[in-house]
């Protein structure tokens, strides 16, 4: 019986064998593969799960990923996952439970893919070996609580800790801790350390040295950085597994912000046959500044600071933002009373258009972002570092767009940016001036475009067309 099956066996690269190897050795009971994305890892313990399975009568194995939606996306929905990790049914049976996501082999063991989120459902599982996906984003007493004392139960027992770093925490340290390492210029960049802890399989690999990411590839990820689409610790850590800290996780910088003005604007007005214009408004109720800005093509061309209580006040300076720079166009935080906001410029007799952004609402592209407000920090960083924003004048917004894109990463690896009390103790007050600018860029992608006039063009000036 060919377990792991022929299609896993001709695709197997050198580091998988290094490690399938030492496992078959028994040399490594206790495995942590810290390799880059697209390294295999998840199809290794897989293949690793099933044949075991197969091989040991009676026996349960568990495979373990942050949440059970994640587990049945990695693994049980993937077309090219598990059921590529399964045998001939001709040379074993087996059935699959769609509703508990288990296997059940002929030979009566049991594979069972779960999830971590709900830690006390896996207790009283006595399985004989597991395999923890995306380590970092699972709770470290998991193991320490639930598993570790059941591998314990016999020196035959194994566990795999599989991931690509998320900063430094429980996984690298348990890694490190593995590898024997205390400098962490030690540390492996292509396969097996030099030296691990006895029992210990400590691999670690890089994108630039295992050859797995075709070289060109790595290329053109490069040329996205520079052009702003994709962020250099971003690839960093997905790729170069850099144990990128929080402090690093900062989507737009100061060094970011001052390139723009190498720009030479003033020439590109001349140029320009379109322009877009917003009204952005952050309400920040309840003690916080509310701010107003008016933006046309991605320059702040005016903007209040005031302190209102009442949703109709907010309402009457934004209009009048609005007049003075000649647009219908708004988009308004709608979280708490920014709704009211809204909706009082949405029913008005000038027929505005307005753009209700909530910052705390769900996004389309549900891979990447946890919210609306990690979606638009992004965004705009991206204009910012392609430089297709003009500079920023204010002090202040910048100092506050330094701040607030700072961002983590949550237990299902999505971006979201940092709390904003959190925020405003390092800033030393509420984020208002630049949250403002992000939604009024942000907006700016969904705003209908005017045609700039001759007359526009050789004054630099800004029509009012409400005013005709």
């Amino acid at each position: 019986m060919t377990v792991p099956n022929q299609l896993f066996l001709d695709r197997l690269n050198k580091y998988q064998l290094e490690y399938l190897s030492a496992f078959d050795r028994g040399e490594a009971r206790f495995g942590i593969l810290e390799w880059h994305r697209r390294s295999f890892k998840s199809t290794t313990a897989i293949n690793l799960l099933v044949r075991e399975c197969v091989e040991n009568p009676l026996s349960r194995y568990v495979y373990v990923a942050p949440t059970q939606v994640m587990a049945r996306e990695i693994v049980w929905d993937d077309p090219h996952m598990l059921n590529d990790a399964l045998p001939d049914r001709a040379e074993i049976d087996y059935v699959k439970n769609e509703t508990k996501m288990t296997v059940k082999f002929a030979n009566g063991s049991l594979l069972k893919i779960a999830g971590a989120d709900k830690p006390d459902t896996l207790r009283g599982i006595d399985a004989v070996g597991v395999a923890f996906d995306e380590w970092p984003l699972i709770k470290h007493t998991t193991w320490t609580e639930i598993f570790r004392p059941i591998i314990a139960q016999n020196p035959k027992r194994w566990a795999l800790f599989l991931y690509t770093p998320k900063g430094l925490n429980h996984a690298t340290q348990m890694f490190n801790t593995a590898a024997c390492i205390e400098d962490e210029a030690e540390l492996p960049r292509n396969g097996k350390a030099k030296k691990c802890r006895l029992g210990w399989f400590a691999s670690r690999l890089i994108a630039d040295e295992t050859g797995i990411i075709p070289t060109e590839e790595l290329e053109e990820m490069q040329v996205e950085i520079a052009d702003g689409l994709l962020l250099q610790e971003i690839y960093d850590q997905e790729m170069q597994c850099r144990r990128v800290t929080d402090e690093e996780r900062t989507l737009i910088t100061s060094a970011m912000l001052e390139r723009l003005k190498t720009v030479n604007w003033d020439s590109l007005r001349r140029t320009l046959t379109e322009k877009r214009r917003i009204v952005a408004i952050d309400p920040a109720f309840g003690g916080d500044q509310c701010v107003i800005k008016g933006i046309e093509n991605t320059r702040v061309i005016e903007t209040k600071v005031v302190h209102f209580t009442l949703t109709s006040e907010v309402v009457f300076e934004a209009k009048l933002v609005a007049q003075e720079i000649g647009t219908k166009n708004f988009i308004v935080d709608c979280i708490g009373n920014g709704k009211g906001v809204a909706d009082g410029l949405a029913v008005d007799a000038m027929n505005y258009n307005v753009q209700y952004f909530n910052s705390a609402g769900k996004v389309d592209d549900s891979d990447m972002f946890e919210n609306k407000k990690a979606e638009a920090v992004y965004y705009v960083s991206a204009q910012i570092a392609r430089c297709k924003v003009e500079p920023i004048e204010d002090f202040e917004t910048k100092r506050q767009l330094t701040f607030l894109s700072k961002y983590r990463t949550t237990h299902r690896g999505l971006m979201i940016m940092m709390h904003n009390d959190d925020v405003k103790k390092n800033l030393g007050c509420s984020p208002d001036k630049g949250l403002c600018y992000v939604y009024g860029i942000y907006g700016l992608q969904y705003v209908p475009v005017d045609v700039v006039s001759d007359w526009e063009k050789r004054h630099h000036r800004v029509k009012s067309p409400m005013l005709m």
